[in-house]
């Protein structure tokens, strides 16, 4: 019995294209956690983020005899996961997006005025917005990962951020 987890992405790819579906499980196993936080962090909502991962982990099984090797694995699968979060979250109304599961800790007196304040102005931004602002500032990924990932210049991405920075300090006045 073959050992899974210690083969390379590479090594499991190559297993699976010739029909060795464990491997699969292996790459399912390896990746599961990373997928099922990037859904979550697009829709904010648990179950939601079970169902869009079980939709990616679909496409990646049947897509993933087009995996090229020309990036590495990890970063195709982010790609999909992106890709197929922002398609579904389109889809649905901005009516229906809501940021109530959103958690922030601020200890001031006046604290629940500032994270009602927060969440309006995220609500406000567009979806490609706050994907970078997730990017940037909770999956801390560098101006090139972004750029990788998002199929973006790192100079387009650095000016968007910019630029978005400077709307919400001016929405509330810092």
């Amino acid at each position: 019995m073959k050992d899974y987890t210690k083969q390379s992405d590479d090594i499991l790819i190559d297993l699976i294209c010739k029909g060795d579906y464990r491997a699969f499980e292996a790459l399912y196993d390896r990746y599961f956690s990373r997928i099922f936080k990037q859904c979550y962090l697009f829709c904010l909502n648990t179950e939601e983020a079970n169902d869009l991962m079980q939709d990616i982990w679909i496409k990646i099984f049947f897509n993933i005899k087009n995996f090229k090797k020309e990036s590495s694995f990890s970063t195709w699968i982010y790609r999909i996961t992106t890709n197929h979060c922002l398609n579904q979250i389109k889809k649905k109304s901005k009516s229906e997006i809501s940021l109530d599961d959103i958690e922030i800790e601020i200890p001031h007196s006046n604290g629940q005025e500032i994270i009602t304040e927060a969440k309006k102005i995220l609500s406000r931004l567009s979806l490609e917005d706050r994907v970078l602002l997730i990017m940037k500032y909770m999956d801390e990924l560098t101006y090139e990962e972004m750029s990788i990932k998002l199929d973006i210049g790192v100079s387009a991405i650095k000016m968007r951020l910019s630029r978005l920075i400077k709307e919400i300090r001016k929405e509330i006045d810092i």
